[in-house]
């Protein structure tokens, strides 16, 4: 097992790993993965928090496969005061079963 940096061309397994993930859990169907792709056009993304978790033969990645994702974005959080406090928020967190 290794984790690494998600790369471009793993976004559609990455997508169909979070679609799995959540099908029907908090409601029928889901959208995180939907959301997901949405956020990694959003400038509140992190990219270098991209991570995906991988098991199989690292030296050649043709022999991978993606069994878990998180990724992580900018937030900020408004308190009682009114202070504008920056913060990171992570998810959706997908793993393979």
């Amino acid at each position: 097992m290794n984790i690494r940096l998600e790369k471009k061309q793993d976004w559609r397994e990455v997508e169909n790993l979070t679609r799995e993930s959540f099908w029907n859990v908090y409601r029928p169907g889901c959208t995180e993965h939907f959301v997901l792709y949405r956020y990694r056009t959003n400038p509140d993304f992190i990219p270098e928090l991209d991570l995906v978790m991988v098991e199989g033969d690292g030296e050649q990645q043709s022999h991978e496969r993606i069994i878990g994702h998180v990724m992580f974005s900018k937030a900020e959080i408004i308190l009682d005061d009114g202070t504008h406090f920056p913060s990171w928020t992570f998810g959706p967190i997908s793993i393979h079963l």
